[in-house]
């Protein structure tokens, strides 16, 4: 079975839509109509906003990849980050998002990262930054609605790269395709300390949880690698 797309609704097609009528011209039955040599009904859409996909790939105490690079957009222009820029040497507080300006995300998720900017600060995190697979445009406008200028770096994630390393993959279909799952993630030299992803409304990937899980005890790998960062396992290595 083929299943295409348009507007609200999909398309099914199928040979039993298919007949021969008593001309000899090809027929099609139940109020299907031709596209193409082929007939297709009306059937509900998938409604992506309750069957989304999410697949995960990256635990805490893995590394993320270095390979990449995220667009910025700024009053001077634009500029492509690397991944190993963001997050090498640094702690950085991750609030990751499926879209910009999107109810969710505009209205719950992101203004409690920009909020909270300078008590993760005072934690220790060198940087907060805001990711979504938008583009770089976008994240400059989305910066400026949610007042994040100086506070937190927004990073576009135009074609999805870095959520796919990460394996954290929202599946939204027509809605938008693939996006970023919604996830909350701190980072120390590369190595996700903690991570919490959303699979329904904004908990646990709020900036208040993240702040309560940094005032929590180090983990321990973290601490080795503070202690040891020339040790085998915490040393960065190519994707």
């Amino acid at each position: 079975m083929v299943v295409g797309f348009i507007g609200s609704f999909g398309l099914r097609s199928g040979s039993k839509l298919l007949q021969t009528g008593s001309d000899g011209n090809a027929v099609c039955l139940n109020k299907s109509t031709f596209v193409g040599s082929s007939c297709y009904a009306r059937l509900p859409a998938v409604n992506y906003k309750n069957k989304s996909v999410i697949s995960m790939a990256i635990s805490e105490g893995e590394r993320i990849p270095f390979t990449g690079s995220f667009s910025v957009r700024d009053d001077s222009g634009d500029k492509e980050v690397t991944y190993e820029s963001v997050f090498k040497d640094k702690k950085v507080a991750v609030c990751a998002i499926p879209g910009a300006f999107t109810g969710t995300c505009y209205k719950e998720h992101a203004p409690g990262f920009v909020e909270s900017a300078a008590k993760f600060k005072e934690l220790g995190v060198d940087e907060v930054v805001i990711i979504s697979v938008n583009d770089n445009f976008v994240m400059y406008e989305f910066g400026k609605a949610l007042g994040a200028d100086g506070k937190v770096t927004m990073l576009a994630d135009g074609d999805a790269t870095f959520a796919k390393k990460l394996g954290l993959v929202k599946e939204t279909g027509s809605f938008g395709g693939t996006r970023s799952a919604r996830y909350s993630m701190l980072v120390s030299n590369g190595v996700v300390v903690k991570l919490n992803v959303a699979t329904s409304g904004v908990a646990p990937s709020d900036a208040e949880t993240l702040l309560k899980q940094m005032t929590e005890v180090m983990d321990p790998l973290e601490k080795y690698c503070l202690d040891a960062p020339e040790a085998d396992e915490c040393r960065v290595y190519e994707d």
